[in-house]
């Protein structure tokens, strides 16, 4: 005799769940259709609304038995235990320069890597009250 794996007390439910779903589709196709040519569609709308409360009323159920079976993947057994918490350490950053006055930020201080400027403007137009500039809205 051929030894069989252990079944999800679920699954039975889950395959119900899959054919009421199947119909769902199909409804759902057949209820459109209907709209779109102008035919009516009341009675396949509402055989649609009674596949779609037969789906949650099967996922409410499902979770109600998965509830009291006590496993969160459906298979059985205990549930695994949560992995430790691990506590970051505090990382230490390299200490920062203060940036030189009339400068914004760390541009031009070194501390990074080259920015490049965009071609046409001087570096006079990128300070605070600098001199000379290109006659948009970058002068100060």
């Amino acid at each position: 005799m051929a030894q069989r794996a252990p079944q999800r007390p679920t699954a039975r439910i889950e395959e119900a769940i899959g054919f009421v779903g199947t119909f769902g589709v199909l409804f759902l196709g057949v209820t459109v259709f209907c709209e779109v040519t102008g035919r009516p569609a009341l009675g396949w709308a509402l055989t649609l609304l009674v596949c779609v409360l037969a789906v949650v009323v099967l996922d409410l159920w499902r979770v109600a038995v998965l509830r009291r079976a006590g496993s969160p993947d459906g298979v059985g057994g205990a549930p695994a235990a949560p992995a430790p918490s691990v506590r970051p350490t505090a990382v230490r950053s390299a200490p920062t320069r203060p940036a030189a006055p009339g400068t914004r930020g760390t541009r031009g201080t070194g501390d990074g890597p080259p920015v490049r400027r965009p071609s046409g403007l001087r570096r006079s137009a990128l300070l605070p009250g600098g001199t000379g500039g290109t006659g948009g809205a970058t002068d100060g």
